[in-house]
């Protein structure tokens, strides 16, 4: 048995090693260069894929903006019809009160000139008056007519004058209602738009759930370089929180030092004033040994005494004035003003960009309104704007930082007190670090995707130190 197992394995050694063949340089060589090529393949696949979903995402976030635009204007448009509707409504119950006034006015006319008729008869107004039977009768009746006449004009006048106003209140309705009329066509346009940009979205998002693994590996780096973005900043920020604090600690050593020296000068000066007050009494004393100084002397000594007992100025005092004040002090003064500017324009302060543009990511953590599983942090906004279009100051400041990041290329920090604004997703730059800008100054050309139609957006954020605020609560 043992003799048998042994032959077995005997032949099937055999059959092994006839079967694999021996690896030559040649082919170890062949072999690492398919594996390298499979690697470069999958790789580049990756990328296409990579590409496409971001192209894919962006899209979708336009889309999602061209959404929030349309309905804003759809409800725009209902709030005008609305008010026009009631301004018709209004216009119909004035009209319909105009004509009934006019109906009374007009009856009213007609009663009063029959009445007058027939109190005349056939006579005309020389025979009404000549046929009164005395002078006071005449002159009552001539009255009469003349009051009449007036009237007759007045009441003339004002149906004119309401005719003219039922006309114009008629055409003002018929203006309305074609105003109306427009409304609605365009309403009915947006709406219509709005379908077309939801079936785009539909599609879009369509495409992106067939790609699961890629749409998920896409936002996890974006949320990577998201973070990235915000740990520079505050790493960047806490620097130059550090560098004040050092600047402001090494200033008030300098002041302590200048103290100091201020108080050993004064104190070396009063030790000096009471050696010569000392020196000059004794030579007193050595003139006149045994009786009292003189009157005159008195008189000379009597200065020298509030000199030894007079209290030396205050250093405090001193500290007051601008030559020795603080740095930290003039720069926290510096600063509120800044911030106190910065402050009472918000809401007002200038858009980042100038001309057309959408913001196609909002500020802050909130689900996507498209991708129910995806959720997104946003530390600032997104504006897509078209190609070739630059980031501009929202108000006057100073280069505090430059730099670049992978996700966001060159990023630009200005500071304007305590408050920073971000300028990210630059390609070239317009400024240096500790340039001053003014308002509305170009800061750098915004970077357009060739890969995704040129696609150029900018990203924008403003925060109190390492504070995230809100920019569209500040920008107009």
């Amino acid at each position: 048995m043992r003799r048998l197992l042994l032959i077995l394995v005997a032949v099937i050694s055999v059959v092994t090693m006839t079967a694999v063949k021996p690896r030559t340089a040649k082919n170890i060589k062949k072999e690492r260069q398919e594996t390298t090529q499979k690697i470069k393949e999958t790789s580049r696949k990756i990328d296409v894929n990579t590409k496409e979903t971001s192209r894919q995402i962006n899209k979708l976030n336009s889309l999602n903006a061209d959404i929030r635009e349309q309905k804003k204007a759809i409800r725009n448009i209902q709030r005008s019809i609305d008010s026009i509707g009631q301004s018709i409504r209004k216009l119909n119950d004035s009209v319909a009160t105009l004509e009934r006034n006019l109906t009374y006015l007009r009856d009213k006319y007609a009663t009063a000139v029959k009445k007058m008729n027939t109190h005349k008869g056939s006579m005309d107004v020389l025979t009404f008056i000549f046929s009164s039977e005395s002078f006071s009768q005449a002159y009552r009746r001539m009255r009469y007519l003349q009051q009449f006449a007036h009237w007759k004009s007045l009441k003339t006048e004002e149906i004119k004058s309401l005719i003219d106003d039922v006309e114009v209140s008629k055409s003002r309705l018929l203006e309305m209602k074609e105003a109306r009329q427009q409304s609605l066509q365009a309403m009915k346009e947006a709406r219509q738009e709005l379908q077309l940009t939801r079936d785009a979205t539909s599609e879009v998002v369509a495409d992106l759930k067939k790609e699961g693994k890629s749409l998920k590996a896409f936002l996890r780096k974006k949320e990577k370089e998201a973070k990235s973005l915000d740990d520079e900043l505050d790493r960047l920020i806490a620097e130059e929180q550090r560098k004040a604090e050092e600047a402001r600690k090494a200033e008030e050593k300098r002041l302590a030092e200048e103290r100091k020296k201020q108080e050993e000068a004064e104190r070396k000066k009063r030790e000096e004033e009471q050696k010569r007050q000392e020196e000059l009494r004794k030579q007193q004393e050595k003139q006149q040994p045994g009786s009292k100084p003189a009157e005159g002397q008195k008189t000379q000594e009597k200065p020298a005494e509030p000199q030894q007992q007079a209290p030396v100025v205050e250093v405090p005092k001193e500290e007051k004035t601008p030559a020795t004040s603080p740095t930290y002090n003039n720069s926290a003064e510096v600063e509120r003003k800044l911030t106190g500017s910065f402050e009472e324009n918000k809401g007002r302060l200038l858009f980042p960009v100038s001309g057309k543009y959408k913001i196609v990511k909002k500020f802050g953590r909130q689900r996507h309104p498209e991708l129910k599983y995806v959720e997104t942090d946003n530390s600032g906004i997104d504006i897509e704007v078209p190609s070739g279009s630059n980031a501009r100051a929202v108000f006057d400041g100073k280069v505090s930082e430059i730099f670049r990041l992978p996700g966001f290329n060159n990023v630009v920090m200005v500071r304007h007190g305590s408050y920073i604004t971000i300028y990210a997703n630059l390609d070239t730059i317009n400024v240096k670090k500790g340039d001053a800008v003014t308002v509305g100054q170009a800061i750098g050309h915004i970077y357009s995707d060739a890969d995704d139609d040129n696609r150029t957006i900018l990203h924008f954020e403003i925060r109190k130190e390492k504070t995230k605020l809100n920019p569209e609560l500040w920008v107009k």
